[in-house]
């Protein structure tokens, strides 16, 4: 019987769809020139939504793994963009959003030079090149005169030196090229007044938001500490209203584990007054996907309270020194950023957790806003 697909209106993930309800789910994706078409119904499951959308998830990954193969091999004569093919084809597939970061990077900026070398002919020689090209010129209006240190380590440390090592473990090669990471000049941001300022943000984004639930729980989320990264990539799968918690999945935070967050009680109110609730938080009206950086409210938003530096990730900034200034340990501001360093919120971890943290650092917000 054939399957009624446009009852499908719920993108979960890259070849996989779902119901209204998430209680049905369609698999399609094609590899090696091979489609694959799967319906499932979970209908008769005594499973909650959050459940079913994993246990689709992991037939998605069972079944795109058993179509792969390794259908194609290489040797140290093979192009460094055929290992790097297979590599992100058969080794990655189960981190879609991860994968696709690695392998656009791979594909801007050494798909077209690097790439096209024999792996075995790759020399030191081959990445500085690659690495000084990046310090010269990237492939957007912000990259214009050079890509960032950090970007470039991203380039090099994360979609090349992987597809590198995957030929080591192949036996297709025996050693790494030194891998010459250019150093970041890290200046510490300083914000001065910086309790002022966090109350001031608050204020503003309620004066200019108040009937606008979408962009009040957006900014919200800023002034509260996570990363734009995590807030457009919310979903609502991801709110837990009877806990008061929202989870950060691992794929996109630093750290790669699953964490867990007190809802703030003005987020919680911003996002019940928000229609729909499936799919992605804070999706773009437009393209119905994960929305671009708001840049023509964030310059409201600057306007508004002529805090002219104000970028989405300086939100972190101001709250960070305000809560410094205001005696939270360091511990605990850590673990409830989300820190990527491990080692300095792991004193705080032998008894607490990213929820406890945050609950913590919320009712420090909470003193500062009053």
């Amino acid at each position: 019987m054939a399957v009624d697909r446009s009852q499908f209106v719920n993108i979960v993930d890259k070849g996989l769809r779902a119901n209204s309800d998430f209680t049905k789910f369609y698999i399609n994706f094609k590899k090696n020139n091979k489609l694959k078409q799967i319906a499932l119904d979970f209908t008769s499951r005594d499973w909650d939504k959050r459940t079913r959308i994993s246990m689709a998830k992991k037939c998605l990954a069972e079944e795109y793994e058993k179509d792969i193969g390794l259908k194609v091999s290489f040797t140290e004569n093979s192009p460094l963009n055929v290992v790097a093919d297979i590599y992100f084809e058969t080794v990655c597939n189960g981190k879609a959003d991860w994968t696709n970061e690695r392998l656009n990077a791979y594909n801007l900026y050494c798909r077209k030079g690097i790439g096209k070398k024999k792996i075995k002919d790759i020399k030191i020689l081959d990445i500085d090149r690659l690495r000084k090209e990046m310090e010269t010129k990237g492939h957007s209006k912000q990259t214009a005169n050079g890509c960032s240190p950090r970007t470039i380590k991203k380039v090099l440390m994360q979609s090349l030196k992987p597809v590198l090592q995957y030929a080591i473990d192949n036996k297709v090669i025996s050693d790494m090229p030194k891998i010459n990471i250019p150093k970041q000049n890290r200046q510490k941001k300083i914000v001065s007044d910086a309790g002022t300022k966090l109350a001031l943000l608050y204020k503003t984004i309620f004066a200019l938001y108040e009937d606008d639930a979408f962009y009040r729980a957006l900014f919200l989320f800023a002034l509260y500490g996570r990363r734009w990264n995590e807030i457009r990539t919310l979903k609502w799968t991801d709110i837990n209203f009877l806990d008061n918690t929202y989870t950060i999945r691992a794929d996109n935070n630093k750290i790669s584990i699953d964490q867990t967050y007190d809802l703030p009680t003005p987020i919680a109110e911003a996002l019940s007054h928000i229609k729909s609730h499936s799919g992605l938080v804070f999706e773009s009206p437009i393209t119905n996907k994960e929305l671009f950086t708001p840049k023509k409210q964030l310059a409201k938003i600057k306007e508004a309270s002529q805090i002219k530096e104000l970028t989405m990730h300086y939100f972190r900034h101001i709250l960070v020194s305000a809560m410094g200034e205001s005696g939270v340990a360091g511990t605990v501001l850590s673990a409830s950023l989300g820190h990527t360093n491990l080692d300095t919120v792991n004193q705080f971890y032998l008894s607490a957790n990213h929820k406890k943290s945050s609950a913590t650092a919320n009712k420090a917000i909470e003193e500062l806003l009053s």
